[in-house]
């Protein structure tokens, strides 16, 4: 299902719609049945899952989501990479594509579901307050960080992976129902290749470089 163009999750928001639609359509309620055919074109295209081959190098990382880069920092990341870390936030928007992929090829090795609140996901610490699924990648000799971040739409955090899985680039990892935000830790040694404000697209966009590589 991971290659399916719908995203699983969706089928219990489309099907329903779907179904609502045709049996407003057969008892002649108009009104209603144009409302759920809406509903069922809006949950047909939130939860699409397009298929995506982006062209890039092994060293290079590509955006994990769809949406605006919201912040570019440097910081300490002690629990998982334990040292510095470049960090990326990438807020989604209703029209994105809410599927995560894989920023490189690797392999999943931990995968830590955290509960939280379902505060405005450009808001300062929803990081450490909200919802969050964090997805640790080991890349050769180095380590990434994928956090899929829940806001205040979003209450459900769909994890479509698991530990000792191995990855390539552009793969799928999940998907945040309705919504918020994605953030990647890159290891030092990468540039930084988006810019505050740019829109980004999962699986296509160049994210960061290793410095001296091509």
């Amino acid at each position: 299902m991971r290659d399916f163009p719908l995203a699983k999750e969706g089928l219990i928001f489309v099907l329903p719609s779907l179904l609502l639609s045709l049996l407003f359509l057969f008892f002649h309620l108009y009104i209603l049945a144009l409302i759920f055919i809406f509903l069922f074109l809006f949950f047909i295209y939130f939860f699409r899952n397009p298929k995506r081959i982006g062209q890039s190098g092994a060293a290079e990382l590509i955006a994990p989501a769809d949406g605006k880069v919201m912040g570019i920092e440097e910081l300490s990341e002690e629990e998982f990479l334990k040292g510095r870390a470049q960090r990326v936030s990438t807020f989604m928007g209703l029209a994105d594509v809410h599927v995560n992929r894989a920023p490189c090829d690797g392999v999943v090795s931990r995968i830590s579901h955290r509960p939280g609140r379902y505060g405005l996901a450009f808001k300062k610490d929803v990081d450490r307050e909200n919802e969050r699924n964090y997805i640790l990648l080991e890349k050769e000799n180095e380590k990434l960080l994928v956090v899929q971040i829940a806001g205040f739409l979003a209450r459900r955090i769909c994890c479509w992976v698991h530990e000792k899985d191995t990855v390539r680039k552009g793969d799928p990892l999940g998907i945040i129902a309705f919504g918020s935000r994605v953030d990647i830790y890159i290891p030092p040694g990468y540039e930084i290749m988006v810019q505050l404000g740019q829109k980004v697209k999962s699986g296509l966009t160049l994210l960061a470089r290793k410095r001296g590589e091509t």
